[in-house]
Order: structure tokens, then C-alpha cells, then sequence
């Protein structure tokens, strides 16, 4: 991408995404807020058999990589997340703060998007060998991959 307008549509898209994702009406459900984020059950720790994380793992490893981006944006270019590590893949056990974390990196992330300036989009992101514009759609699909876990994660609980 190398024209500025294809850059700040491509933006404009991502910002709606994960404004989307969160609080408005996703394409594919209920928002993440309504449907996760207001969840207030001993469920969120219960790990099933077929699933390798509960859901508050989820949740915090959504929020681990949304702040791997906000990091990578505000220009920490020493900030990193190694795969399978307890960064990756946290084990909380404060749903309450889980549920605050996850929404303040949101808020920042956004900010965070609408502040990066329009040239350095297409520039690599410091220690990964992809652009900081894939990475923001990266962090798009990877929360709806991973909701889709939290989904399954959650008929299976009722199921039990």
C-alpha cells in the first residue's frame, strides 16, 4: 500500500473493526462486551476437556497482543511477547481485572491507532517482519479467532 488514502481507509476499516468487535454490532454476534466482558461466573476459569484454556486465558491473551500492538505503536520497539510464554498466554485469576485490563488497552489501542502517523503504516514493525498496517489487521482477525474459541469454550460449559 503505498498510497495514503488506500492507508487511512485501510485504517478507517480496522478502527470500525475493533470498535465493532467490542461494542457494537458485530457482523457475526454479540459484542464482545455483551457477551464476554459481562460474563460474572466461576465458568471463566473452567478449562474442558478438547479446550486448551479457560476463558479468562483467552481473554488475556487477546488483550497480551492488543498491547503487543500498543506498544509496537506508541514506539516501544524493545516490547515483545515470545510465543507460549506466560505473556502469551497468562493465567489470571481476578476476572474483574481481566475484564478492566482488556477494556483499557482497548481504549488505548484506539487512541493509539488514530495518533500513528499516516507514513509509517506501511514501515516494519521493530523485531517482526511485517508492516505495522498487517498488524492492525492481524489484531482484528486474531480477536475474532479466538472469540470464536471463547464461543465453543462456553456451549461446551453449559453443555456440562
Amino acid at each position: 500500500m503505498k498510497d495514503d488514502n488506500e492507508i487511512r481507509a485501510v485504517v478507517a476499516r480496522v478502527k470500525m473493526q475493533l470498535a465493532e468487535f467490542y461494542n457494537e454490532n458485530s457482523w457475526v454476534t454479540e459484542s464482545f462486551s455483551k457477551k464476554v466482558l459481562a460474563l460474572d461466573s466461576p465458568d471463566v476459569f473452567k478449562k474442558m476437556k478438547g479446550h486448551n484454556h479457560s476463558v479468562a486465558q483467552l481473554v488475556g491473551h487477546i488483550t497480551a497482543w492488543r498491547n503487543f500492538a500498543l506498544q509496537k505503536l506508541s514506539g516501544n520497539n524493545d516490547y515483545d511477547i515470545n510465543d507460549n510464554s506466560i505473556a502469551d498466554w497468562p493465567d489470571p485469576n481476578d476476572w474483574n481485572v481481566i475484564c478492566k485490563e482488556f477494556e483499557l488497552c482497548h481504549r488505548d489501542l484506539l487512541t493509539a491507532i488514530e495518533n500513528f502517523p499516516v507514513e509509517r503504516w506501511n514501515s516494519m514493525v521493530p523485531g517482526r517482519d511485517y508492516s505495522f498496517i498487517y498488524l492492525i489487521a492481524g489484531i482484528v482477525q486474531h480477536d475474532y479467532y479466538h472469540y470464536g474459541q471463547i464461543g465453543s469454550l462456553l456451549a461446551a460449559i453449559k453443555q456440562n
